[in-house]
């Protein structure tokens, strides 16, 4: 159309949102999967204030690329593919909209996440995955096997491992470890202490 807005048609877009520390196997078969019955997908960072903690170990960027670079070696078309940050909220009533308001627009949102699901407007179409492995693929345990020098490789795409590798990432979560659990130790001190 000459001089005027062109019609734009809506466009099936899936939604998944976590927090990727770090993205392993279990995220990339569900971009997947969105992308087998959607046309585009959209990849929601939560936390991306988080980093430096055993608990959120990567920066908003390196978790970025570790997506990004995953989706592109799979060959995914990235054209199709949106990898966003998306900011927590204290209040969990209002935490979808703000995410809505700062993504292109979904036609349905992925997630096993009980709690996801809980915070999502009955309007939003929730989808389960399929392929669903929490106690394989789940960032807790990939991080504990990271520290203890398991075989956490088998649970990540390869670029992910080669950029954990390269960002010095397993020493990183080593010193965090041993940080959170001096932190600890000191926390149950003053608790018996104050018990005392």
């Amino acid at each position: 159309m000459e001089g005027g807005l062109e019609f734009v048609r809506e466009i099936k877009r899936g939604l998944m949102i976590g927090r990727y520390q770090p993205f392993h196997l279990g995220h990339l078969n569900l971009a997947e999967e969105i992308l087998s019955e959607c046309e585009e997908l959209v990849v929601a960072i939560g936390s991306p204030e988080a980093n430096f903690s055993f608990n959120d170990p990567f920066t908003t960027g390196e978790r970025i690329t570790m997506v990004h670079e995953s989706l592109k070696k799979r060959g995914l078309k990235m054209s199709d593919c949106y990898v966003l940050p998306v900011p927590n909220s204290n209040n969990n009533y209002t935490w979808f909209e703000g995410i809505r308001s700062m993504i292109p627009r979904v036609t349905a949102v992925y997630s096993g996440n009980q709690f996801v699901q809980l915070l999502l407007p009955e309007n939003v179409k929730v989808r389960s995955p399929t392929f669903v492995k929490n106690k394989i693929f789940n960032g807790t345990r990939i991080r504990n096997l990271i520290v203890r020098n398991g075989n956490w490789q088998d649970l990540v795409p390869s670029p992910v491992a080669f950029f954990i590798k390269e960002i010095d990432g397993i020493s990183r979560l080593k010193k965090l470890k041993r940080t959170q659990i001096e932190q600890e130790r000191v926390l149950a001190t003053s608790d018996s202490k104050k018990d005392a």
